[in-house]
């Protein structure tokens, strides 16, 4: 486990090398440093040579700079506190980690070394007093810290220019050099009311050292950041590049267009055809060129995105593919009542009367459809094909059915609406399941930009929309499938 300090000049370096020696002193955690930009190599050179001198450490990595790279890489690395000196051209940045980091996080405006007294020790405000203590003595091993005086940041009615003034003032009357204010946050601390004292306070002191203290994490971001430690080992979160390169593939592959209305409708005769010989390879063959999975995982990227014209699009084209190939079927199963008796055979009777297994099929291939899409050297051809089972032959079947008349249910399923009922549910859990994966491999809404929040929440109204609209499709599929085993409690 690692103290680990965010490097991005060596400026930051020099100021923040004493405050991770005497935590990692404190806590009995090895230090280390993570150096912002993949084509620094230079200082962190400069960082192993520092480190190397003041003992043992952990290892000096370089990471992108964004706040995805950098939260991935500490969950990857065990990292227990983050350490980020305070950089006024990089402030926004820095608010965004501090924000959305998943490991407690100190965030300071270093005015000199750490202190060794808790005479030089305040904190803002008495309802803080015994937080302070806390983080005092986990990091400084110190026993106990005083109040700067009743700056009330609780209060609901304050000023938050009046509160920055009468901070200032006092850090100016009370405070010499070498002291160090804390101010504590809880889990969320965009939501807090002294969070822009705070930042105001940072590079505004004359003489007091500021540390901003992320508070443990809750159980909720526990479980988040756990569940993110075991996907990135995994599989790596995608390289920006490659996650660009996927993003823009599927978007212009979701675009409704005749080559896809071609595709779809070649593949729903040809399963037609497979359906009515009951050959299993011809089905195969039909799933093998049917188009369906790329706009389908253009919905999902649309919903890790929060993309909503991305979605309506996805839908538009999948819509358009279902049309088709039903009326392509149905065509071709007017054209075999030209020649022969229609007969409802085994394999279509099969896709009549679906379960809730037959549903894990669209999700397991989604999941996996979307899983070899974001890894170049797996084939996503074959998941595509597993996509094309769940969709393309249920479509032909039903096609078939309208046009030889087979309406009425028998003990073997139920035509036309079977077949249909199970398109629509996979093609809901394929959107789920690769949304799921789009989002774990790093394809997911950006949160860390303030400036992009359109909804008043602190969030981007795009985050809004895909947690309603994902919540919204997992009830509608749980509803189905509660529906369905009731149903065949009814004929058992």
């Amino acid at each position: 486990m690692y103290v680990t300090l965010l490097v991005g000049s060596q400026q930051q370096l020099a100021d923040g090398l004493p405050w991770l020696t005497r935590f990692a002193d404190s806590t009995g955690y090895a230090p280390n440093a993570f150096v912002l930009g993949l084509d620094h190599r230079a200082l962190a050179k400069r960082v192993e040579l520092v480190l190397d001198e003041c003992g043992p450490h952990g290892p000096i990595e370089l990471v992108e700079a964004e706040v995805k790279s950098v939260v991935a890489k500490l969950l990857a690395n065990k990292s227990r506190l983050l350490l980020m000196i305070d950089d006024v051209d990089d402030d926004r940045f820095q608010a965004s980690v501090f924000e959305h980091c998943g490991v407690k996080t100190v965030w300071l405006g270093v005015k000199s070394p750490p202190p060794h007294s808790e005479k030089h020790i305040f904190s803002l405000d008495d309802a803080f007093g015994d937080t302070t203590n806390l983080i005092s003595q986990r990091l400084l091993k110190t026993t106990t810290s005083l109040q700067l005086d009743h700056v009330w940041l609780t209060d609901a009615d304050v000023d938050p220019d009046a509160l920055v003034e009468k901070a200032l003032e006092l850090e100016r009357q009370r405070c010499d050099e070498g002291d160090l204010i804390w101010i504590p946050f809880g889990p969320s601390p965009s939501t807090e009311l002294h969070y822009p004292l705070a930042r105001a306070l940072l590079s505004a002191t004359t003489k007091a050292s500021i540390g901003l203290v992320s508070s443990q994490e809750g159980w909720d971001r526990s479980l988040l950041s756990q569940i993110r430690y075991w996907s990135s080992h995994v599989a790596e979160p995608m390289d920006r590049d490659l996650r660009l390169e996927l993003a823009t593939t599927l978007q212009e592959g979701s675009q409704p267009n005749l080559e896809f209305l071609g595709l779809i409708s070649a593949a729903a005769m040809l399963a037609a055809f497979g359906l009515l010989q009951n050959s299993a390879a011809v089905i195969i063959g039909a799933m093998l060129i049917a188009p369906l999975m790329t706009p389908i995982m253009g919905a999902g990227l649309s919903l890790a995105h929060g993309n909503r014209p991305l979605f309506q699009t996805s839908l538009l084209t999948i819509g358009m593919g279902f049309v088709g190939a039903f009326v392509s079927s149905f065509l071709f199963g007017l054209l075999v009542r030209l020649v022969q008796q229609p007969v409802v055979t085994p394999e279509m009777w099969s896709r009549c009367n679906p379960s809730p297994l037959d549903f894990c099929v669209g999700l397991v291939g989604g999941m996996a459809a979307s899983y070899a899409r974001t890894r170049r050297h797996l084939s996503s051809a074959l998941a595509g094909a597993a996509i094309a089972a769940a969709l393309v032959p249920p479509i032909a079947t039903a096609g078939l059915q309208t046009a030889f008349g087979a309406w009425h249910s028998t003990p073997q399923g139920w035509p036309v609406f079977g077949p249909l009922l199970l398109v629509s549910v996979n093609v809901l859990t394929i959107m789920i399941g690769t949304s799921f994966v789009l989002y774990a491999r790093g394809l997911r809404i950006d949160t860390s930009l303030p400036g992009k929040s359109t909804n008043g929440s602190g969030k981007p109204a795009g985050n809004k929309w895909a947690t309603r609209t994902m919540v919204s499709l997992i009830t509608l599929v749980l509803l189905v499938l509660v529906w369905m085993m009731h149903l065949e409690r009814l004929f058992l």
